[in-house]
């Protein structure tokens, strides 16, 4: 009687959830993006909260340059290291329309310096530079920045050069960008470079000291329509194949996430007007809508009854009490509470559970459903010890060998063995008495 009401109170929570509402970590519908890729994760758990087209492969323009960075940061220890700007450096580059910093061949200039060319202007020729320089080749340092790559579990990830113009075999995928990036951002001197609304370039041995601003417009505020103050870096990009590109991170209340945006529009809206600003205006939409409505809630909690399990070879108790091994808290909107969460025990989770059974031990596992949508797993472990009667546990293990094949054929010659031997005394003693009347 208690399962069949346990189970109509679990259909009823579970249809009550089926009521058409924005799916958890895929918010896609809840604003209109029109870039071809938008994805949000918070760094503290991993978890999606808008994924469109984030597992899709694209060109991904100057975000190559992260791995760039990363790999120069994590090669080269002494970033006051003077490089000289080869000739093939800036050749390299001749009819591509690249963004540069003007470096020329011959210019002396530090790795720091570099790195900011890099990261702050987007330079091309400081990303040939940096790859020269840490892997004696453009070709050496490549094969550094695929390692990597492999290294941080980015499976749809190929670079084939190390600025991010368009080129064949050059791809990834917003969810392996979130990935080096978020390596990348623990480096507090890549953070702090992408952090910076402009660079000042010393003078060198070839050019005077000038000013380098940064591409990213969401963490300048002349920029009003899409600067954020709790946004910092990350990069931009934009070509062709990539469309207008950006990666940012945002922290606010203690939550941090990394945004994306690809595939933007060149062209606004307005036929024949180039959008300078869609991308940035595309990601502090999806920022601002996830500050104002995501938070963190408990959604399940550590006594609450998941299910229950029949017991059997004690005396104690014919059922079980199963419950979250702790708390579990997940992303979810603000606007919804618990009630609005649904828990489904596993298929590692028995209906019959043999004593003995210790309280807090693990039985199972249950998934946590927000609105049909996985958002998190949780060991179920028994609510209170259940001792073992021995005198059961004899029956339980005659009754499970009489239910086998195995069993049931050594009952039988069991059977057969005592019925032979009862035979053969009776066919003793009966010829013995024979004898002793004689």
């Amino acid at each position: 009687m208690k399962k069949t009401v346990i189970f109509l109170l679990t259909s009823i929570i579970f249809l009550s959830i089926l009521t058409p509402m924005t799916c958890f970590a895929e918010y896609n519908d809840s604003l209109d993006i029109r870039a071809d890729i938008a994805c949000m994760i918070c760094m503290d758990n991993d978890e999606a909260i808008f994924n469109k087209n984030y597992n899709k492969k694209t060109a991904p323009a100057s975000l190559t340059k992260i791995m760039t960075a990363l790999v120069a940061l994590e090669k080269c220890e002494d970033l006051t290291v003077p490089v000289t700007i080869s000739q093939y450096a800036i050749d390299s580059l001749v009819g591509t329309d690249s963004s540069t910093a003007g470096l020329v061949p011959g210019e002396r200039v530090t790795m720091y310096d570099l790195l900011n060319c890099l990261m702050v202007k987007s330079a091309n020729e400081a990303a040939i530079a940096i790859a020269e320089y840490v892997g004696g080749s453009v070709p050496a340092f490549l094969d550094m920045m695929n390692q990597k790559a492999k290294e941080l579990g980015c499976t749809s990830t190929k670079y084939a050069n190390v600025h991010g113009l368009d080129q064949e075999g050059h791809y990834t995928t917003a969810h392996d960008l979130y990935l080096i990036c978020k390596e990348a951002m623990s480096n507090p001197v890549f953070e702090k470079i992408v952090g910076q609304t402009s660079y000042t370039m010393p003078e060198t041995n070839m050019n005077e000291e000038r000013i380098l601003p940064a591409t990213n417009f969401m963490i300048n505020s002349n920029y009003s329509d899409c600067y954020l103050p709790y946004v910092t870096g990350i990069k931009t990009g934009t070509t062709d194949d990539a469309g207008r590109c950006i990666i940012t991170k945002a922290s606010k209340n203690g939550y941090n996430y990394i945004a994306i945006i690809m595939g933007a529009d060149i062209k606004d809206a307005v036929i024949g007007e180039v959008a300078e600003n869609i991308a940035f205006i595309e990601c502090k939409k999806m920022i601002d809508w996830t500050f104002s409505n995501i938070r963190y809630k408990v959604v399940a909690e550590e006594n609450e009854i998941i299910t229950v399990v029949d017991v059997k070879y004690s005396w104690a108790a014919d059922t079980l009490e199963l419950i979250p091994s702790k708390d579990v808290a997940a992303l979810v909107p603000s606007s919804l509470d618990a009630s609005s969460v649904y828990i489904q025990p596993n298929t590692d989770t028995p209906e019959v559970i043999k004593a003995p059974v210790k309280k807090g031990e693990k039985v199972g596992t249950a998934t946590v459903f927000y609105a049909g949508k996985e958002i998190a797993t949780v060991d179920l472990v028994a609510s209170k010890t259940v001792s073992r009667s021995l005198i059961l546990t004899i029956g339980g293990a005659i009754e499970s060998a009489w239910n086998s094949v195995v069993g049931k054929i050594i009952f039988i010659l069991l059977i057969l063995l005592g019925a032979g031997y009862g035979g053969f005394v009776i066919y003793t003693n009966q010829k013995n008495g024979k004898r002793r009347r004689k």
